[in-house]
């Protein structure tokens, strides 16, 4: 499998990464379900590999595939999160100023509520930016939502295997260092505060915008058109 990789930034804000192969554009979509697991590895070149598989090749891991959407409805087949923690940003570089996120604790809408953080006039998201630079890699990062980062919780323990197996750096589940900021602001507090999720008890966390703290970019996978 492979992901196709965007040169315009403003077309992968929106498309996040293509999923291609000269034989996967010939499956359905049950196919190529099947086929994507988690724990499976996103490499630099755009290539996705199962841990057996990327021991074998000489290649360099950026993500792991942590959640595959089952159904054959799903806008896209799935997401990866990267190896690395970002260093500590703010959310918000000043606080009183809604930046249009969702605020929705059920929604699976990181890209667009990154991609209204870092289109916001009024206030800028250094923690928006910094996922922003990741694009000169070609990788449509974003910050997940409060829902994405459920789905990581769930699967931490294996995901942190694989990371540690690809030379990453494991997601830090100690207590008082284990929070991530998400990108979902909270409801009726648009203005100042958004929610930093617990990697280590799953808890949600309402937190000043303008604090820093680490946070980890993701990857959505799509079927090519």
């Amino acid at each position: 499998m492979k992901l196709k990789r965007f040169l315009l930034p403003i077309l992968a804000a929106w498309s996040g990464l293509l999923l291609t192969s000269c034989h996967c554009e010939h499956e359905d979509v049950t196919e190529l379900l099947s086929s994507l697991q988690v724990g499976n590895v996103v490499c630099s070149d755009g290539n996705i590999l199962s841990m057996d598989k990327f021991k074998q090749f000489d290649k360099e891991a950026v993500g792991i595939v942590f959640h595959v959407n089952r159904s054959p409805d799903a806008d896209n087949l799935g997401y990866a999160v990267y190896i690395h923690d970002m260093e500590p940003l703010a959310f918000a570089d000043s606080l009183g100023i809604d930046q249009g996120t969702s605020a929705s604790l059920t929604e699976e809408d990181g890209n667009k509520n990154t991609y209204s953080l870092f289109n916001n006039d009024e206030v800028k998201s250094p923690m928006a930016i910094r996922t922003f630079d990741l694009w000169s890699y070609g990788q449509s990062a974003y910050i997940p939502s409060v829902r994405q980062l459920s789905f990581l919780f769930s699967v931490r323990h294996q995901i942190n295997e694989c990371i540690t197996e690809v030379g990453g750096t494991p997601i830090n589940l100690n207590p008082g260092e284990c929070w991530l900021w998400s990108s979902t602001e909270v409801e009726g507090q648009k203005e100042n505060k958004a929610w930093l999720y617990s990697m280590q008890s799953g808890t949600i966390q309402e937190t000043p915008k303008n604090q820093v703290h680490k946070f980890r970019p993701v990857i959505s996978v799509y079927k090519s058109k």
